[in-house]
């Protein structure tokens, strides 16, 4: 067992289970400078990762080259959760920095949420509470969209995106997917159709994001991608939030381009100046599609399972460039 100071800066890490932080604490070699919800804004906090041989961090800290620069002791970055959009790894692996995260841990969570927001913008149901609380009775007034047998566009079929599919078939959905790496068995076997993402956006009646972000792939929805959707048609992202030009989603559901809109996440978070606030065809969370009391109990497990494996000379289970382990 190498000692070990590790720097905890991730917001949700045990705020709702006690047990993996404990189990931490009881680690030989580990050093805790526990700091959640700081970030490099807090001169303590940029003082403290000078000094940590680990962090362990969220989706708030951006491990960028110039972090790293900063951080020449860093060799280890734990990071919860499955995206990785936040960190450099390319950057990391020339620093020498161990990068590993928490994939599959979450996809159930994401996937009930993507459903539940797609039910509730279809039915109009956040409208419906709010028209009932105004004491008006608009009860053959607001109509909603069916879902069953509509055509589902998924542009990412990774392990949320295959969750998503599984659920559409209890409403015997069609469902169309795009994803650069496709996963032909499980496809075949959920009779999901390939389709590249133009003939996807023109085809289906409700698009789901569930795709990484990458340089390639931001501000893949652009007025042109909705432009090519139904007017009728429904954009729920429960990804990435700059997967999304939210200026020209904003004008496409302000102008019936398209009918709809659920978004978890967002090209500024928290968006406080959204124009999107203002919009009755859109349903909107805070970010919250993977916080549930089981995906972050897997999630807080996990990344200390891989922590600790690391500590005593085993390698995490989920990392991202090997080839530092490989290194020693």
């Amino acid at each position: 067992m190498q000692n070990l100071n590790l720097l905890i800066e991730s917001r949700p890490f045990c705020v709702y289970d006690d047990e993996p932080m404990a189990q931490l604490a009881a680690t030989a070699g580990l050093n805790i400078t526990d700091m959640r919800g700081s970030g490099m804004h807090v001169p303590e906090f940029a003082a403290a990762l000078k000094d940590a041989d680990a962090v362990l961090c969220g989706n708030d800290l951006v491990v960028s080259r110039e972090l790293l620069a900063a951080c020449p002791k860093l060799k280890v970055i734990a990071k919860q959760g499955a995206g990785l959009d936040t960190v450099d790894i390319d950057a990391a692996t020339r620093h020498g920095a161990l990068v590993f995260h928490t994939p599959g841990v979450n996809n159930q969570a994401v996937a009930d949420h993507t459903f539940a927001m797609l039910l509730c913008l279809a039915r109009r149901i956040l409208y419906c509470d709010r028209s009932l609380r105004q004491k008006r009775w608009e009860h053959t007034k607001i109509m909603g969209l069916e879902i069953f047998r509509k055509t589902l566009g998924l542009i990412g079929l990774g392990a949320i995106g295959r969750c998503v599919a599984q659920r559409a078939a209890g409403f015997q959905m069609r469902v169309v997917a795009y994803d650069p790496f496709w996963p032909e068995e499980f496809a075949a076997r959920q009779h999901i159709e390939r389709m590249e993402i133009d003939d996807l956006l023109a085809a289906s009646d409700i698009v789901s994001l569930h795709a990484p972000l990458t340089s390639e792939n931001r501000g893949l929805i652009d007025k042109q991608a909705l432009l090519r959707m139904k007017p009728s048609a429904l954009l729920i992202n429960a990804a990435r939030g700059e997967l999304v030009k939210e200026a020209d989603l904003y004008e496409a559901l302000r102008n019936g381009i398209i009918a709809g809109a659920a978004l978890d996440v967002f090209e500024k978070e928290p968006p406080t100046d959204s124009p999107l606030l203002g919009l009755d065809n859109v349903v909107l969370t805070p970010h919250t599609a993977a916080f549930t009391h089981e995906a972050m109990h897997k999630m807080n497990v996990s990344i200390v399972e891989q922590i600790i494996d690391y500590a005593a000379g085993r390698k995490p289970a989920h990392c991202v460039n090997p080839q530092v382990w490989q290194a020693g």
